[in-house]
């Protein structure tokens, strides 16, 4: 065990936070990479009620919760923080803060967030559809989009409805019919979307039955972060 490298896994709720953590562990037995990861568990909050709360707290409060976390992991000897989760990510400038707490700590601080993904995602694409955990996060993304691809035209929902679907553990059939998702797949398509984005790390979970509806690429930033970890660390 000593051999893997400590990378904290960050997300909104418990659940995409151990999301996180198994996707990590599911890349590393599909890739065979070495050495390993060793992904911890830190999640932000108790619930999505309460993720959504610190989505629109003030950044003292949000800064606040943030150095708690990166406290924590850093005195176990963590260098690399996986953010897995777009809300969150949208909501807190990780770019900036990885800067402050490598100053502060001594260390190289590596941060890896989906917005990061979006950033270089929007110069492959005329036109977008995104579905998102709610409308914030739909906001910075298709910023994140327009910073690589100023003319991209993003076709976007954020739903809540479907996180808490998942987080209360429904089938995906039952949230793609319960959230009436082959409308939005249709709408996208209609307004010449040319791929569809999972902006919520909770949404790979229905992509199999998303992918039924569709023959749009669907998008999920998670595989591009791995990529970027893997990198770094080698």
């Amino acid at each position: 065990m000593s051999d893997l490298i400590k990378t904290a896994v960050i997300a909104g709720t418990p659940v995409d936070t151990q999301m996180g953590v198994e996707y990590i562990e599911q890349k590393m037995h599909e890739t065979g990479i070495k050495p390993g990861f060793m992904p911890l568990y830190y999640p932000a909050a108790l619930d999505c009620d309460e993720q959504v709360k610190f989505q629109y707290s003030d950044n003292d409060e949000k800064r606040a919760i943030m150095d708690g976390i990166f406290d924590a992991a850093i005195a176990e000897g963590v260098n690399d923080f996986f953010i897995y989760c777009n809300s969150l990510s949208g909501s807190f400038d990780f770019d900036t803060y990885a800067l402050r707490k490598s100053i502060e700590s001594g260390k190289d601080i590596r941060i890896y967030t989906p917005l990061q993904v979006y950033r270089k995602l929007g110069r492959n694409y005329g036109r977008i559809g995104v579905m998102a955990a709610n409308n914030l996060s739909a906001h910075a993304i298709e910023e994140a989009l327009m910073a690589s691809n100023p003319d991209i035209y993003m076709i976007g929902t954020g739903n809540m409805t479907i996180v808490r679907s998942i987080e209360d553990g429904l089938s995906p059939e039952e949230i793609v019919e319960n959230c009436g998702l082959g409308h939005f797949v249709k709408y996208a398509e209609a307004c010449g979307a040319e791929a569809l984005v999972l902006g919520c790390t909770h949404f790979p979970y229905i992509k199999d039955e998303l992918a039924k509806l569709t023959s749009l690429p669907i998008v999920d930033p998670a595989g591009e972060m791995f990529n970027a970890l893997a990198d770094a660390t080698r």
